[in-house]
């Protein structure tokens, strides 16, 4: 079996952080049934600051790298693919785009006007991935429950941070909950009674919640996305897509005219159990064939081209 090397900072805090960390923790057990693995993983402060790394091919003194990022080196020619979760193109893929051992890289956050911006003559190289649920919580019985007691909740549900979202103060309050943040067994328990949820750009656009609503089957409503997974996501087919105007660079940042598209949109549908339905059912085949951790690792291992190693 031929040897790679894994980098990825972890420690006992960020080991069950995010989702993404155990999905990181399968693919690397995954990788051991193809290759002899040599784990380069375990940082005291992988929650708190950068962990610098040096790959036997690299153009630069050293390279770092956060959590969220997961680097596979092959031993014996010194190429190396990366994975990235970050908000923004992160430091090493910025940094080693030039190096020719540099042969993929998947970004959860593929924004093409980003990536264009960090270099259009290196964008063969890096292509769009997915995005992932919050934590651990399985949603399974949650999605069950929805299927068991369809929602009658006629109210837009959005539960989280709003002091960078301005666009949802603009939102009629008779039609949207509160933002109240609730814990993650309560907050699921909650949204699925809705009809539908909002989703908003956060720090990037892909958010946790938009992943898990795909997963519990509660059609989101939102401007279309802008940023690309590997799957495309259909505007009116995945989501429910509102016509996105030329001004709305930030969709967070919307004014009291986008609200009102927002509105518009949301009385359109409100009663069309049918196109809700219908939504609901491509969503969760999305989350199924996407997000689900069996063909998550085989869709990535395929992105990778990891085959080309063995």
């Amino acid at each position: 079996m031929k040897k790679i090397i894994v980098h990825n900072p972890s420690n006992e805090r960020t080991k069950n952080y995010r989702y993404y960390n155990y999905f990181f923790d399968q693919f690397t057990e995954h990788l051991k049934n193809f290759f002899e693995v040599e784990e380069n993983r375990y940082f005291e402060l992988a929650h708190s600051t950068r962990y610098p790394i040096w790959l036997q091919k690299r153009i630069n003194d050293y390279d770092d790298i956060l959590e969220c990022e997961y680097v596979i080196e092959n031993s014996e020619n010194g190429e190396f693919v990366v994975m990235t979760i970050s908000d923004s193109i992160t430091g090493i893929i910025f940094s080693e785009k030039r190096n020719p051992y540099f042969k993929k890289g998947l970004v959860a956050q593929f924004l093409p006007r980003e990536i264009y911006l960090n270099g259009e003559k290196y964008m063969y190289k890096l292509s769009p991935w997915v995005y992932f649920k919050s934590n651990m919580v399985d949603i399974e019985p949650y999605y069950q429950k929805r299927l068991n007691n369809p929602p009658t909740n006629n109210k837009i549900c959005f539960r989280g941070v709003t002091t960078d979202r301005p666009i949802i103060s603009h939102i009629d309050k008779n039609i949207i909950t509160s933002s109240d943040i609730l814990t993650p067994t309560t907050y699921f328990d909650d949204i699925i009674t809705y009809k539908m949820s909002l989703s908003v750009d956060g720090a990037a656009e892909f958010c946790y919640r938009d992943i898990e609503c795909f997963g519990l089957g509660v059609p989101i409503l939102r401007f279309e996305y802008l940023s690309k997974m590997y799957n495309e996501l259909i505007p009116n087919y995945h989501y429910i897509s509102v016509p996105r105007p030329d001004d709305l660079r930030l969709y967070r940042l919307g004014n009291e005219f986008h609200a009102r598209l927002i509105e518009k949109r949301y009385y359109e549908v409100l009663n069309d159990t049918e196109f809700l339905n219908f939504i609901s059912k491509n969503a969760r085949k999305y989350y199924e064939d996407n997000c689900q951790i069996n063909n998550l690792i085989k869709n990535t291992h395929n992105l990778l081209n990891l085959n080309s190693w063995i």
